[in-house]
C-alpha cells in the first residue's frame, strides 16, 4: 500500500508498476489521480545549505559561523550553540564531532592589559578590572592580566606576541582589552598581534579598534554647570594633567564649553597644567596659589578626577582657606574616599564595574563580526552634589 498526498493507492498500482513499462505506469498513475482529485504539483528540491545561509539568519559573519561550527576559538558558547542548533534544524551537514562543545581543557582567555602605575589603584582601576573578570566569566572565558609598561623595546627581533605576554600560548588568546593610556606605538605592537584589541577609558584614532569609554565630555560640563548656574561662581580654575589621558583632555574640553555655554561676560575660567602623572603637583599648585592676590583667588575649583579634588581639598584646608564657605571643589569619579572626604566632596559618577563588562561586550561583538565599524561607545555619567559646592 502506498500513501500519496495524504490518498492511498491501492495494489492495482502495485500491480500496474510490476507489470507495465514505464510510459503506462506513468499515464495509469495520472488518471488514478485525477479520479481521486489528486492535484499533482512539482516538488521544489531544498535548497543546499551554506554557512552563508547560517550566518544571515542569525546576523553573524561567516568567520564566526565557521568557529562555532568548527569547534574553535573565537566565539562565545553561547553563540557557539545558536549555531550548531539552527544548524542541525536546517540539515547542515555537520560532523558528529562537531556538533560538540569544546572540551573545558581548551576553554579561551581574553588578555587584559594594564599600566603598571594603574594596576594598584583600589579606588577605580581595580573596579574596572573586576566588571572585566565578570563579564568574561558570564561568557565562559577565562581572563589573563598582564601589567606591562608605557613603553616596549624598539627594534627587538621578538615577536608582539613574545614582547607582550611571551608566557602565554597565544592560540587560545581571544583579543586584548586595554586599560587607561598607553602610547601609539605601545598600541601599535598590540595591534600587530592580529588579536581583536578594544581600548578602554582611552582612544586612538589613528588604529581601527573599538573604544568603551565614560562621556568624559559631558562629566565636566556637568560640574562646570553646576559652578556656573546654581553656585553663581564668577572666578573657576580647572586642575588637570593633559598629558595623563584622553580622559583628562575630554574632561577640560567639557568645562569649556559649559563655561562658555551657560557663563557670560563676568565668568572666568583659568586653567592649571600640573604634573599629576610625574608628581610633585600638589606642591606646584600650592606656589601658584600662594601667589594669587585675594581678590583673584577662585570661587570654585574643577579638579580632573577625585584623587587631585580631595588632596588638594586638604591642601586648601591647611593653607587656612574653609570649604564651603570661602570656596567650592568638585571632583570626577566619585570614588570610595568622596563619600567620606571632609567636607564630603561633590562629584561625578562614572560606573567602574559597567565600563569593564561593556568593554567585554564589544570585544564579543568583535569576534562574531570583524568585518564591522569600529565603535567608540561612551557610558553616561550622573551628577553626586555634597557638602564641597
Amino acid at each position: 500500500m502506498l500513501l500519496y498526498n495524504n490518498v492511498i493507492i491501492t495494489p492495482v498500482y502495485t500491480y500496474a508498476a510490476r507489470h507495465v513499462n514505464r510510459f503506462v505506469m506513468i499515464v495509469f498513475f495520472n488518471c488514478y489521480a485525477r479520479y481521486h482529485s489528486i492535484r499533482i504539483r512539482r516538488i521544489p528540491m531544498p535548497r543546499k545549505v551554506s554557512i552563508q545561509t547560517i550566518a544571515d539568519q542569525l546576523g553573524l559573519s561567516k568567520y564566526a559561523v565557521s568557529r562555532a561550527l568548527s569547534g574553535k576559538s573565537g566565539v562565545s558558547q553561547a553563540t557557539r550553540e545558536r549555531v550548531l542548533k539552527l544548524a542541525e534544524t536546517l540539515g547542515y551537514g555537520l560532523p558528529a564531532q562537531k556538533a560538540k562543545p569544546p572540551a573545558s581543557g581548551t576553554a579561551s582567555f581574553v588578555l587584559v592589559c594594564i599600566n603598571q602605575s594603574n594596576r594598584g589603584d583600589p579606588s577605580y582601576w581595580q573596579r574596572v578590572l573586576e566588571g572585566i573578570i565578570a563579564g568574561c566569566r558570564e561568557k565562559g572565558w577565562q581572563h589573563a592580566i598582564v601589567s606591562q609598561p608605557l613603553s616596549f623595546p624598539k627594534g627587538s627581533a621578538l615577536s608582539p606576541q613574545e614582547t607582550i605576554a611571551p608566557h602565554l600560548d597565544w592560540n587560545g588568546c581571544l583579543g586584548l582589552v586595554v586599560l587607561g593610556a598607553y602610547p601609539y606605538s605601545a598600541l601599535q605592537l598590540m595591534a600587530r598581534t592580529g588579536k581583536p584589541l578594544v581600548l578602554l577609558d582611552h582612544n586612538e584614532p589613528m588604529l581601527d579598534c573599538d573604544a568603551v569609554n565614560h562621556a568624559n565630555i559631558d562629566a565636566g560640563m556637568t560640574v562646570a554647570h553646576h559652578l556656573i548656574a546654581a553656585r553663581r561662581c564668577r572666578s573657576i580654575v580647572y586642575l588637570g594633567d593633559d598629558g595623563r589621558s584622553t580622559s583628562f583632555s575630554e574632561r577640560r574640553i567639557g568645562v569649556r564649553i559649559a563655561a562658555e555655554r551657560y557663563g557670560d561676560e563676568r565668568t572666568k575660567l583659568r586653567e592649571w597644567e600640573l604634573p599629576y602623572e610625574e608628581g610633585g603637583w600638589l606642591e606646584e599648585a600650592q606656589a601658584r596659589f600662594e601667589r594669587l592676590a585675594p581678590e583673584e583667588r577662585p570661587d570654585g575649583w574643577i579638579c580632573a578626577n577625585d584623587d587631585i579634588a580631595i588632596r588638594w581639598m586638604r591642601k586648601l584646608q591647611e593653607l587656612g582657606v574653609s570649604i564651603p564657605e570661602q570656596t567650592l571643589v568638585t571632583g570626577i569619579d566619585n570614588v570610595e574616599g568622596a563619600a567620606h572626604a571632609s567636607p564630603r566632596l561633590t562629584t561625578v559618577n562614572l560606573c567602574k564595574e559597567e565600563l569593564g563588562a561593556r568593554a567585554v561586550e564589544a570585544l564579543q561583538r568583535r569576534i562574531e563580526r570583524p568585518g564591522s565599524p569600529a565603535e567608540r561607545i561612551q557610558l553616561r555619567s550622573a551628577f553626586i552634589p555634597r557638602d564641597s559646592a
